[in-house]
């Protein structure tokens, strides 16, 4: 019964497929390319398609194995390459795990692959060899499985299968359905003992055929055959779109059609029923038990004796003992540019002078508790590794944690050790995520969002007179605050001297640059000033100068050029602009055309852009403001943000026409 209905769902899909006129149908078969599929020279779904991945077949099951039970998982993939640059995925890697000492591992077997080409009219086989395969430790436990598939190019047919089998049988992989390459048809398979209770959770906007029947199971133990129920539960997709990552997405994954499964407990004949379901509560306690965790929250400060000489005694606020602690820290250790959850010691950190963010947060909480300011971790995941779940508490979904500094009782301030360039609240953007929870002793960890914590503003004020000969001279002042100053200090600190960053200025802006003074550049602080003298020309003839009253642009284009979309907008941060510019105009001129007065917006009102331009005698005052206050855009709501960014730069490039008397 169980492989009629799939047999019938697999039809369906084929119809569904042939329907929506596809030249090409699923071939299940492995070891048996078709004509068909080795003509194939464009995928016609997505002409773009570098490579498409033709049938990928994914199973799940259960055996037993010497004293527990052991986890299957068989793949098989088959990808045809159409364009030179999707030979990329001829090459492999599998990611497994083997813990120190064999204690528990997994066990990748049968790997098998080959690459189809047509030759003469005929398909040649290329089958690859075992030299070129190889494993590779990433970490204590984590492994990779490499391989390169030989005689692959443009119009070639790629096959591997392979299987794993793994001691962590209460873990399942997510199944992504969807790739960033196209895939024509994938299916995936799990047969689950009834011991087994697992949450289901299916999210993504693809449409996947679904099958939950009850299956009968037999099971070898030994040389015994036990026989039990179960659930066989097959998920089929077909013409799935390729999911990329894109600028403005921080993880894609995050938006994949794919199947979770949790477990939430095992039921064994004659035994207890353990529960696998963990609260954010437990978490929280396994961490603070943690050797590599919670026994750095408790540790003394490494630096203490050398710390006296900040004179901490003498600082009047909270803020400028932070801001000394952390200074004096940073130039004890550097960040190796490397996030962690958990550290290594203390004493090993500050010997080498280099640690990930974690080795070096630690160390900083314990300064700051030793000077008598409350600290914390904030564990979280980060933008770029996917959102946390709140419904499904997992440790593994943590992997870098910021600190949490109490300077009172009512208010909390964020740093991370990574911080080059930034202050209090100026975060990396790939850690200013929604979802982070404080982890703190006594029941009293708490989630808080870290996307709006601190203010990035930038606000610029420009005096200038323009010349007979379309020059426009003058001074620009500017304020960096949050972000903006972070941005500025980080140009500053990786051009080679103050006369390159000047250089870079003069091309950015199509300027010359007289004067440039700067206050904040390289201090750990909330701002950076900024004063630049400069020249700017523009065209001119015997009648007209034709000027850009803003003269330094905020949006030159739009960054949004797909003329479609599927995935939402992400914005790293909030974002304020306020610019103020007055322009002198010429003796002997008059303003003959200037930009109209103009409100441009989001239907919501969450971004919102002002251009006031106004005339007094000789004096034109432009004041333009820019304000982005949601951070998180659906697709449906892209063309109105394509149309107003549209908006926006053709706005910033109008020009004002001065004519001759």
């Amino acid at each position: 019964m169980k492989n009629a209905l799939l047999s019938l769902l697999f039809c369906f899909c084929c119809f569904q497929l042939f329907a929506d006129g596809q030249t090409i149908l699923p071939n299940r078969k492995f070891g048996k390319p078709t004509m068909e599929e080795l003509n194939m020279a464009v995928y016609e779904p997505d002409s773009s398609a570098t490579a498409v991945i033709l049938c990928k077949l994914t199973d799940i099951s259960y055996k037993w194995g010497i004293e527990s039970f052991r986890l299957v998982s068989e793949y098989k993939v088959k990808i045809k390459v159409l364009k030179p640059e999707g030979t990329s995925y001829a090459d492999v890697i599998i990611p497994y795990y083997e813990l120190p000492n064999n204690a528990m591992k997994e066990n990748i077997i049968g790997l098998d692959a080959s690459a189809y080409n047509l030759e003469n009219g005929k398909i040649v086989r290329t089958k690859m060899k075992k030299d070129v395969v190889f494993k590779e430790r990433v970490g204590e436990s984590r492994m990779n499985l490499k391989f390169s598939i030989p005689q692959v190019k443009a119009g070639t047919l790629i096959e591997y299968e392979y299987r794993v089998e793994s001691d962590f049988f209460f873990s399942i992989d997510s199944w992504k359905a969807q790739s960033d390459i196209p895939i024509l048809y994938t299916e995936y398979n799990v047969t689950i003992p009834e011991y087994f209770k697992f949450n289901i959770e299916m999210h993504g906007a693809e449409k996947l055929e679904t099958v939950n029947e009850n299956a009968s199971l037999n099971l070898s133990i030994g040389s015994q055959l036990l026989r039990c129920s179960g659930t066989h539960l097959n998920f089929q997709g077909n013409q799935l779109p390729a999911l990329k990552d894109d600028n403005h997405v921080w993880c894609a994954d995050d938006y994949c059609t794919q199947v979770n499964l949790e477990l939430q407990g095992i039921d064994f004949p004659g035994s207890l029923y353990k529960s696998f379901t963990q609260s954010w509560e437990q978490i929280d306690e396994t961490l603070l038990k943690d050797s590599d965790f919670g026994s750095r929250l408790k540790m003394n400060n490494p630096l203490k004796e050398e710390m006296t000489a900040l004179h901490l005694e003498q600082m009047k606020g909270a803020d400028e003992k932070i801001c000394a602690i952390y200074t004096f820290l940073k130039n004890k250790v550097r960040w190796n540019e490397k996030y962690a959850l958990y550290s290594k010691s203390p004493k090993q950190v500050l010997k080498e002078g280099t640690g990930s963010n974690a080795d070096i947060n630690f160390i900083l909480i314990s300064m700051l508790k030793d000077a008598g300011i409350p600290a914390y971790p904030a564990v979280m995941s980060r933008r770029d590794m996917g959102i946390l779940p709140y419904s499904h508490p997992s440790i593994q979904k943590l992997n870098t944690f910021v600190v949490a500094i109490s300077p009172t009782d009512s208010t909390l301030v964020y740093l991370d050790s990574s911080v080059e360039n930034g202050y209090l609240n100026v975060l990396p953007p790939v850690l200013m995520t929604n979802r982070a929870r404080i982890i703190a002793p006594d029941n009293h960890s708490q989630w808080v969002s870290l996307e709006n914590v601190g203010a990035n503003l930038l606000r610029s004020s420009v005096k200038a007179g323009i010349s007979s000969e379309g020059v426009v001279t003058g001074t620009r002042e500017t304020v960096y605050i949050g972000q903006y100053a972070s941005r500025l200090r980080n140009k500053y600190r990786t051009a080679k001297d103050s006369t390159e960053f000047a250089s870079k200025l003069a091309s950015e802006e199509n300027i010359q640059v007289k004067k440039l003074q700067m206050e904040g550049r390289t201090h750990f602080s909330p701002q950076v000033y900024e004063l630049v003298e400069f020249e700017k020309q523009y065209t001119v003839n015997d009648q007209f100068i034709y000027v850009n009253p803003l003269v330094f642009l905020h949006v030159s284009e739009s960054p949004f050029k797909q003329s479609e979309r599927k995935l939402p907008v992400e914005f790293p941060y909030t974002d304020q602009v306020s610019l103020t510019i007055n322009l002198t105009i010429p003796e002997g001129y008059t303003v003959d055309e200037k930009p109209e007065n103009q409100r441009l917006q989001t239907s919501d009102g969450q971004v919102l852009c002002r251009y006031i331009i106004t005339q007094q005698n000789n004096q034109v005052t432009l004041r333009y403001s820019f304000r982005l206050q949601k951070l998180l855009f659906l697709h449906t709501d892209y063309p109105e943000l394509q149309q107003l960014w549209e908006l926006i730069a053709k706005k910033n490039n109008e020009m004002m026409v001065l004519k001759k008397l």
